[in-house]
């Protein structure tokens, strides 16, 4: 969904006069790229890495989504509507999820709890479906995409639902240059959508791509999503980088994500302020950071 309040960043442009100059270039000879001097991966080795670090991974991330205050009341009173919903998202009707969340909101459920009651329970059920060998890969795949949609589908209407004007706050959400996208992180941008802020959201393809940008746009905050501890060393200097050359000297940075959830003593060792496990009350603590950082000046 493209929003008003969310921006696209390209990190350095190039000039005509530039691009006038590499035509008076000599050319040069590109070497064979590396992967043809590597022997094949084998399809065995396909299936063992997906089964070994892509999923596992993917299901970590699904396993702790954004909940709710009430969510454990919920989710034990209506989990068999969650599991209904879960398999629509895995069926061959393409638009019967949706049809399925249509019905609620007719029926007056918010766009709030369908958010935290529906979609992120049915994220985790698909993981937990996956990992109980109830499902496969591509099935996770197919429903997570659904959720996706559907969520992206509602987002208009969260953001009416809120009722809050910006209050020129920015924020950029993104997961660790090189990671999977978050299904999570998506959520959470709706929150702070909803609540008004001016949005940038990753991935991004480098560090360099990532800390250029912060250098070259206001940020007021920064929240990283972590969804394993693979890359805490490239976290560690992502952060150390962003307070080094942002054009905010004073921007928070913020962690979430089933990493810091299991291991909030985290956010200190990688250098950041604050944690976030709750999607809906995430916005209301970035503007107290914010306020935060703005008293150190």
């Amino acid at each position: 969904m493209t929003d008003v309040n969310e921006q696209s960043f390209a990190a350095g442009a190039t000039t005509d006069s530039a691009a006038a100059r590499l035509h008076t270039l000599p050319p040069r000879q590109i070497p064979a790229p590396i992967w043809r001097f590597r022997p094949a991966l084998k399809p065995v080795g396909v299936v063992k890495a997906l089964k070994t670090q892509i999923i596992p991974r993917i299901v970590l991330a699904l396993r702790s989504l954004p909940t709710s205050k009430s969510a454990e009341s919920t989710e034990q009173a209506s989990g068999s509507d969650v599991e209904q919903f879960a398999a629509l998202t895995l069926g061959n009707d393409d638009g019967a999820a949706f049809a399925y969340v249509e019905t609620l909101m007719a029926q007056g459920v918010t766009v709030e709890a369908i958010f935290l009651d529906l979609l992120a329970p049915a994220a985790r059920h698909l993981g937990t479906q996956w990992e109980a060998d109830a499902t496969d890969f591509a099935n996770v795949t197919l429903g997570v995409s659904r959720l996706q949609r559907i969520m992206r589908l509602l987002g208009e209407h969260f953001a009416d639902d809120g009722g809050q004007g910006s209050g020129g706050e920015s924020v950029l959400l993104t997961i660790i240059p090189g990671e999977q996208h978050s299904f999570g992180l998506s959520m959470v941008a709706e929150f702070f959508r909803r609540a008004g802020w001016n949005l940038c959201t990753g991935p991004f393809s480098s560090h360099q791509e990532l800390t250029s940008l912060v250098h070259n746009h206001w940020f007021d905050i920064v929240g990283f999503s972590v969804s394993s501890d693979r890359r805490l060393d490239e976290l560690k200097k992502d952060i150390h980088d962003i307070r080094r050359n942002s054009r905010n000297r004073n921007v928070g940075v913020m962690l979430g994500g089933p990493m810091m959830i299991a291991h909030p003593e985290l956010v200190a060792a990688m250098g950041a302020d604050m944690m976030s496990s709750d999607a809906a009350a995430a916005p209301h603590s970035a503007r107290s950071l914010m306020q935060q950082m703005k008293r150190q000046d």
